[in-house]
């Protein structure tokens, strides 16, 4: 997932680093550095950035698309290997890409309107996404997009029951989209920026616009005077809602499976950064008849 330090850890331990094997099946020689960020997998390997793959499948289908993408206004790390075998021993290679992290009091206009040219460009090379392997994120997309009953228990119960009851059927057509785009954007002061670990899912376009929103509001500082910025996109609303539901639902799950105090601090905050979003969604949308309430 994404390099956020504010994010869950799902994380039960670190994985070790690549064997000389997987560096030398690449191309690559030298020492693997771990990298700050993200779950505590991903090194640096020379020129190259090595990092395990979800699933074989899942893998192999990332570094397709990265491979294909016409990048139009923005950088992307490149796989390294050949289709069909860009996934070895657990392990993908990518290009290294120069850039850095700005977060807190970030550009977010600028990524909103990044995280648009990211999604033109997946449209030309859309495709089914392969088997997920099981894990809270497809737990959460799928309860944030009623496809699965949620089990909420956290502190965030109430909030997400009044998210579930805000929502409304969404028309836009579904493609594939960045899903963790917000801490996933390098800056560069000479260069176009680069979007880096693609999480692939399947919604409309303006979901990914929508996440960038939530998650610069909910850990990065920013405010509702961000939402203009995206005031084109379709029912941002009901996208809103469901990408704040979304992490709302990965920080419930994550609770539930550790139980740690400083895990409920975490919640606790991000509840509080979130009401002033769930007050101008509660605005936009009324309250209308619950949608599926659980």
């Amino acid at each position: 997932m994404g390099c956020d330090a504010a994010r869950p850890n799902v994380a039960d331990m670190t994985p070790s680093p690549p064997s000389e094997r997987v560096i030398a099946r690449f191309g690559l020689a030298g020492t693997p550095n771990q990298l700050p960020g993200g779950q505590g997998g991903t090194y640096s390997v020379g020129s190259a950035v090595m990092k395990p793959a979800e699933s074989p499948i899942v893998g192999e289908f990332i570094a397709e698309v990265m491979a294909a993408i016409e990048p139009d206004g923005f950088r992307v790390a490149r796989p390294l290997g050949q289709p069909g075998a860009y996934v070895f021993d657990g392990w993908t290679a990518w290009s290294a890409v120069g850039g850095e992290h700005r977060l807190s009091g970030g550009p977010w206009p600028q990524a909103l309107k990044l995280a648009r040219r990211f999604s033109s460009a997946l449209m030309k090379i859309d495709r089914p996404l392969p088997p997920q392997p099981p894990s809270i994120y497809t737990v959460a997309d799928r309860v944030s997009w009623d496809e699965e009953v949620a089990s909420w228990r956290g502190p965030g119960t109430k909030t997400l029951r009044s998210l579930q009851r805000l929502k409304r059927p969404i028309e836009a057509p579904s493609q594939l989209v960045h899903g963790d785009m917000a801490g996933n954007i390098l800056w560069h002061d000479n260069l176009d920026p680069a979007v880096i670990d693609f999480s692939p899912y399947r919604r409309p376009a303006g979901y990914t616009q929508a996440g960038v929103i939530v998650d610069a509001i909910l850990w990065h500082g920013a405010d509702l005077a961000l939402l203009p910025v995206a005031e084109a996109v379709a029912e941002l609303d009901q996208l809103v809602v469901r990408a704040l539901m979304f992490r709302l639902t990965v920080s419930d799950l994550v609770l539930q499976r550790s139980g740690s105090e400083q895990q409920r601090r975490s919640v606790e905050a991000d509840l509080d950064h979130a009401q002033p979003l769930v007050a101008w969604l509660e605005k936009q949308i009324g309250r209308g008849p619950a949608h599926g309430l659980p």
